[in-house]
């Protein structure tokens, strides 16, 4: 790889993250870097290590990089972005063994040059407007959600709440915070079990309780008495400082689709995704049922391992319409950018859809779906539409007026 190549724009590719997410963020990241346009583009590998340190260099390609972790993190760049423009991508910190980097030649040479930033975390401090912010305040070109559409799109109450405002249909919740939890010395888990089924649309068990902040199925279970409803909750507290609670149906279906970013958003077909137990998904049927976990068996594939029936024939089209309808309805009032994936629940009683959640960064970027839609958007194609993107809002943003001068200070 050559970083002062200047016939191709360099991509720097983030991925890993300070989220229990991290190795999912890891495959994503990876898959990306496979499927990019190298003759238009450089990618730029960049991980965050759940320290917080991030590191760039070709070594990161390979998995077993991170099987050899810490030792490997001497082989790269450790590197990081300052908040300020004008920089024109990543400092280098500590050069990695091997690297062409040198810190006493000259200033000049401790920079990594980076045309875009291609975002591809997940959950915490990546997917939230976290790492959003500090990319705004260095004034570079980003894939993906803002700030703002980020952070909603990740609290699964908030981002309900606002699309319920815009006609989208969602199932009632309630958000439980640790701290109401923890009153009393510890002591105020029935007032607040209480609180929770006197809701309306929460009077009776089973109830699904699940991290505020976090996806993957990473922490979620079905309460189905009082005893299951104190432990899911404290079991999402390992996870995150808050629990929402929600009904859980009895007679279900999910559905999921993606939405491409462009001057009107775009749908893709809709899939339904397959559990193991029929009952809810789980972080095993989406990550390790592909045969990762085996030993011997082909790395995991994330999120396009997981079995599934895309653009399901049987699929009655008024609940394909209206999934891909809501879909769009739900990016444009969000404001996302990029790649999402929407999901929703049917009550297979009465064939009512809900909105259940947005994955402003989907795991794998939702390809698979994109590759079997009418017509196909094959993995690379979207990969440079979403950079392109990215280079057009930031544009825009770059055209705005950020300075009038001193004027009430001296007055």
């Amino acid at each position: 790889m050559q970083n002062g190549d200047r016939k191709r724009k360099t991509i720097a590719v983030m991925f890993g993250g300070r989220s229990v997410e991290h190795e999912i963020s890891i495959i994503t990241g990876l898959q990306l870097i496979k499927a990019m346009d190298v003759v238009k583009y450089n990618p730029l590998p960049v991980y965050i290590a759940p320290s917080g340190k991030w590191y760039a260099g070709e070594a990161l390609l390979n998995r077993d990089f991170y099987r050899r972790m810490p030792s490997s993190l001497s082989e790269v760049d450790e590197v990081t972005l300052l908040p300020q423009p004008d920089v024109g991508g990543l400092t280098v910190l500590r050069p990695g063994t091997g690297s062409d980097f040198s810190l006493e030649t000259g200033t000049d040479r401790r920079v990594l040059p980076v045309d875009v930033f291609f975002v591809s975390f997940h959950g915490t401090f990546g997917e939230d407007g976290c790492i959003q912010g500090v990319l705004e305040m260095a004034e570079v070109p980003y894939t993906g959600c803002g700030v703002l559409s980020a952070a909603v799109g990740m609290s699964k109450y908030h981002c309900k709440k606002l699309l319920e405002s815009h006609g989208v249909p969602v199932l009632p919740g309630v958000i439980v915070n640790r701290e109401s939890i923890e009153v009393n010395l510890g002591n105020n888990l029935a007032q607040v079990r209480q609180e929770i089924m006197s809701a309306p649309g929460l009077e009776k068990f089973p109830l699904f309780v699940k991290p505020l902040n976090l996806g993957s199925s990473i922490g979620i279970a079905k309460a189905k008495d009082k005893a299951g409803l104190d432990a899911a909750l404290m079991q999402v507290f390992k996870y995150d400082y808050a629990a929402i609670v929600e009904p859980c149906l009895d007679n279900k279906m999910e559905i999921n689709v993606s939405v491409l970013d462009d001057t009107e958003p775009i749908a893709s077909v809709p899939e339904i995704p397959v559990s193991s137990t029929g009952d809810e998904l789980t972080y095993e049927d989406k990550y390790l049922r592909g045969g990762g976990s085996k030993k011997n068996a082909p790395p995991s594939q994330g999120m396009a391992g997981l079995t599934r029936v895309i653009d399901p024939k049987d699929l009655k089209k008024e609940l394909k319409d209206a999934a891909q309808d809501y879909a769009k309805r739900a990016f444009k009032a969000l404001g996302c950018a990029g790649v999402a994936r929407i999901d929703f629940m049917v009550d297979l009683n009465d064939n009512q859809l809900y909105f259940n959640e947005i994955n402003t960064l989907p795991g794998s970027l939702a390809f698979y779906l994109w590759m079997n839609s009418h017509p196909p958007v094959f993995y690379t194609d979207m990969l440079t539409h979403i950079i392109e993107r990215a280079e057009l809002r930031s544009h825009r943003r770059s055209s705005l007026s950020r300075e009038i001068g001193f004027k009430a200070l001296f007055k």
